[in-house]
């Protein structure tokens, strides 16, 4: 019986890191992008070996493989989440874990989150305290169905972990320009707008080279008067990164700093701009913003 309950329970803790490398791979670049919410931007590299790990170890405790062991090293991975989670919460101002990556309906608040990850240790106890240190034979079936899992893990990861391309301008929808109101969009929660002038926001993230490749031209439309408004969004984890920002870049526009929560509502691809006119948004640039002169000539702005 106590077998029985245990195997049962391996299985359970097994799901529950499979959800969560899943989850975490359909949105690699989103979940990098929460790591370097930590201050770090090296952490966002570890986003891809985190996620194999993850599944890997929820293979062997979902197949019940070197329980003992497997469940020792969940235990500690799960303490030093919480941990850093929990550094993260008190000093960063970090709410949302992102444990879940893409089923971010299964990621709770931050309370909720504490009590999860206490009861899975204490699952993952059990279960180290209760197994013994033989070793389960493994079978065929169960190598293939690992195997296989683990290769379509890396391959979703393949086109999931990229940053965002140096797309060409392009219209919001089939290559045609559309009017959206502003207020149908996530852009209403961000920022208020004038009916009578135009703007360009700027969605952009300090470590992607295509955003930082886009500064100087974006300089250049409130000058030029393609718009009456340069409007910048962005995430800066602490004060030291903006500093740097400023001393490198002098921005001329206005910059309103979000956490990766808020930003990622509006897009999850930067650099993102939008041109705003009489509350709608006219048109959607993604990549490297194109200087001022040409956007104006081509769009006949």
């Amino acid at each position: 019986m106590k077998q029985k309950t245990i195997q049962i329970l391996s299985s359970l803790a097994g799901i529950v890191f499979l959800v969560s490398g899943i989850g975490k791979s359909l949105v690699v670049y989103e979940f990098s992008q929460n790591l370097m919410q930590y201050g770090f931007d090296e952490f966002q590299f570890l986003a891809p070996m985190i996620i194999i790990f993850e599944i890997a170890l929820g293979l062997m405790l979902f197949f019940g493989i070197r329980q003992k062991l497997m469940s020792l090293i969940a235990m500690g991975y799960v303490v030093v989440l919480s941990l850093g989670y929990l550094y993260g919460h008190l000093f960063v101002n970090i709410t949302d874990c992102g444990c879940f990556g893409h089923f971010s309906f299964l990621n709770t608040s931050p309370l909720l989150t504490y009590l999860r990850n206490f009861v899975l240790v204490c699952i993952l106890l059990y279960i180290f305290l209760n197994s013994d240190n033989s070793q389960k034979t493994k079978e065929l079936n169960e190598i293939i169905v690992m195997f296989c899992i683990l290769s379509a893990v890396c391959f979703i990861m393949g086109y999931t972990f990229k940053e965002p391309n140096n797309e060409t301008t392009h219209y919001i929808t089939d290559g045609k320009r559309v009017n959206i109101n502003v207020e149908k969009t996530t852009l209403s929660e961000l920022l208020t707008f004038s009916k009578d002038s135009t703007y360009l926001v700027f969605a952009f993230t300090n470590s992607c080279p295509h955003c930082l490749n886009s500064i100087e031209n974006l300089k250049q439309y409130e000058r030029l008067g393609v718009v009456d408004k340069v409007v910048a969004v962005t995430f800066f984890a602490d004060s030291t990164a903006i500093k740097k920002f400023d001393e490198i870049f002098e921005p001329n526009f206005q910059i309103l700093n979000y956490s990766l929560e808020q930003l990622f509502r509006l897009t999850n691809q930067f650099p993102i701009s939008y041109y705003v006119k009489n509350n709608e948004i006219k048109m959607e640039i993604r990549g490297v913003l194109p200087c001022g002169y040409l956007l104006q000539r081509q769009f006949e702005l």
